[in-house]
């Protein structure tokens, strides 16, 4: 059964449920799972919901405080998380034990903006720029395309407010531009007439790249969870494939399971599926794009990633 919980009673549930010695999954008859209200969690949501792993259950807690998810993942309270790449392989470098399954979100942002409509980055100069997180993978990628599309980041003014306070901040006319996630740009164009979609996030990354496909959202598995249940471990990530390639071919399902889970509006998050690049890709292909995207990341925001590109234990 699928729990959703505040978190002072998903702490005291732990506390009361987690002996010393830390029961592997199996033992403990379920298998922990951490994500964001978002369409990277939908597999495990309908995994569940299918019953497709005989004998075992999964506890999925939705929350979006992925720093709580790696603290739970280092203590060995939680056996898989579903958050950025890049917070992932900051929390490896810094020891963290834990793998990266797979990555599958790899298209979902894009610059809006209100009363002008920008013919490139430098359009954006002498202008107010609001981004989720200082520091995160958003405000690399603003600063690295001013600086690669011959703009002046210094000459943007940046604004960093969460992303649904930032949303509301722009539809009031507060600042001139926003770089926002599905469903949030769907619902932003849908209730803001004046909002203007100007740039694709991926289609820029692709004119620099030959590639569009920016490595955003992974799943993670605890790594002494991986080596103790590997059989398990390649099971869930062989039916998590199946759950994207089941969003994909059931997107009016799919998002009525958001709709059930996440308090989403089911047709505004079946019309955001549209502009989500959502696909689970080959362990080396994979690799390939995410060391690209950490190669540009050392040059801007080394800290990003933890300072060094993750090693081969990285990957499971």
């Amino acid at each position: 059964m699928i729990r959703r919980r505040s978190a002072i009673l998903f702490f005291a549930f732990l506390a009361m449920l987690f002996l010393p010695g830390n029961l592997a999954a199996a033992e403990a008859g379920a298998i922990r799972i951490q994500g964001p209200p978002a369409v990277g969690l939908l597999p495990l949501l309908w995994l569940e919901e299918e019953g497709l792993l005989d004998a075992v259950d999964l506890e999925i807690f939705i929350s979006q405080d992925h720093q709580r998810g790696i603290a739970l993942v280092a203590s060995g309270d939680l056996d898989f998380l579903v958050t950025g790449v890049n917070v992932g392989a900051k929390a490896y470098n810094r020891g963290v034990d834990l793998q990266l399954v797979n990555t599958n979100t790899w298209g979902i942002d894009y610059l809006l903006t209100a009363g002008f409509a920008p013919e490139g980055w430098a359009d954006l100069e002498g202008r107010t720029l609001c981004l989720p997180l200082q520091g995160g993978p958003l405000d690399f990628l603003a600063r690295y395309l001013l600086v690669q599309n011959g703009a002046e980041p210094g000459r943007v003014e940046f604004v960093y407010l969460p992303s649904n306070n930032g949303a509301r901040t722009f539809q009031l006319g507060r600042v001139d531009a926003i770089i926002l996630p599905e469903p949030l740009v769907t619902i932003t164009l849908n209730s803001f007439p004046e909002a203007h979609l100007s740039f694709d996030m991926q289609k820029e990354w692709g004119k620099l790249h030959g590639d569009e496909r920016i490595p955003f959202v992974g799943l993670f598995v605890r790594g002494s969870f991986a080596r103790e249940q590997p059989e398990l471990t390649a099971q869930i990530a062989r039916l998590y494939r199946e759950g994207v390639e089941w969003v994909q071919a059931h997107p009016l399902e799919a998002s009525a399971l958001a709709e059930r889970h996440f308090g989403q509006n089911a047709a505004i998050f079946r019309q955001s599926l549209d502009r989500i690049h959502f696909q689970v890709y080959p362990r080396e292909e994979a690799r390939d794009l995410i060391e690209l995207f950490f190669g540009e990341i050392m040059d801007f925001f080394p800290e990003m990633i933890g300072g060094q590109l993750p090693d081969d234990s990285f990957y499971f």
